[in-house]
């Protein structure tokens, strides 16, 4: 009996570390044996649970500077390039010319031959590129990658970070779109990482407020037509940052929500862009009342029985191996409720 009670310890502990943390490692089994719903409560209400505190992480206004700064000196480098490289051909074609007139006439074949494109003479024209080394965009997003799994091989539960990836994936941006290579990492440790024992609707504003989902969506372009900026441009909402947070990041598809709805919501979050990168406090925030529309309430309202008991869950995985009894609505415990 005394085996079995062990081995039954065992399995609950395997069910805790697999179904909520990151997996077993060496001893952590045996170390949360004795009580692994404990353990892994304990792990989310240790202080600074789920956060990266690394010193030489860039929060993601000055991560965008940089990445902004980084264009624009490869773009002068590009043109000093351009401008040398010129100017080295038209040394080489005025000494080429000089050399062709005070040589016998050679055939026009060996004449293209020695001063054409691939010609030695060419060659000696371009100037030797330098290996320009890694992007500073893909240093900064590497630096936050490897942060992020060290947190997770470091990890002894793993509970916390395997629900900042569940809410990274449910809010998830991508570093492949322009101008968010530099800054996805900070928007996970800003937006996300902070609110995974809090409020939902916290993390859903810190979230759609950030500069890396107002460029992932477009929302940082869009512009209340009725507003002054949008007179004054010609430019006009943009609905996808809206359409998002109904139909993915809260209520869901076909829904309680109509498309009027999602253009109404679109028109209040207008105004909602970053500075740009190269203005003092270039990549943070900022709400512009000037190009914010003046709409009507977003959502019709309508009764129904679901708007009043939105419930978001990472997951509900039971904490039983076997079923439950029949008869019973739901498990005993499950990690979210």
């Amino acid at each position: 009996m005394a085996a079995d009670t062990g081995s039954d310890a065992k399995l609950q502990a395997a069910f805790a570390l697999h179904r909520f943390g990151l997996g077993p490692r060496e001893g952590s089994l045996a170390a949360i044996a004795a009580d692994p719903r404990g353990a892994l409560i304990a792990d989310l209400a240790r202080p600074g649970a789920g956060r990266l505190n690394d010193p030489n992480l860039l929060a993601s206004a000055p991560a965008a500077r940089a990445a902004f700064e980084f264009r624009q000196e490869r773009k002068a480098a590009r043109l000093v390039a351009r401008t040398d490289q010129d100017a080295a051909k038209a040394t080489a074609d005025r000494a080429g010319r000089r050399a062709n007139s005070a040589a016998p006439a050679a055939p026009a074949a060996d004449a293209k031959m020695a001063n054409g494109p691939g010609s030695a003479m060419e060659q000696s024209a371009r100037p030797a590129r330098p290996d320009p080394g890694r992007a500073v965009p893909q240093q900064i997003f590497l630096k936050e990658a490897k942060a992020r799994l060290d947190a997770a091989l470091g990890a002894e539960i793993g509970f916390a970070e395997r629900l900042a990836w569940f809410w990274s994936n449910h809010f998830c941006i991508s570093a492949d779109k322009a101008g968010l290579r530099a800054i996805a990492g900070a928007y996970e440790r800003e937006a996300i990482r902070p609110h995974l024992t809090g409020r939902f609707a916290d993390m859903l504003m810190a979230v759609e407020s950030h500069p890396g989902m107002l460029v992932y969506l477009d929302n940082a372009r869009s512009i209340g037509p009725n507003s002054i900026a949008g007179r004054n441009r010609g430019k006009g909402l943009n609905e996808n940052l809206a359409r998002e947070i109904l139909e993915l990041h809260t209520l869901g598809v076909r829904t309680v929500y109509t498309q009027d709805d999602v253009t109404r919501f679109a028109a209040v979050i207008t105004g909602w862009t970053i500075v740009p990168p190269r203005e003092p406090g270039g990549g943070a925030f900022v709400s512009i009342p000037a190009c914010t529309s003046r709409a009507p309430r977003p959502f019709s309202a309508r009764p129904s029985p679901t708007a009043n008991s939105i419930r978001v869950a990472p997951c509900s995985p039971c904490w039983r191996a076997t079923p439950p009894p029949p008869g019973t609505s739901r498990p005993s415990w499950c990690g979210i409720s």
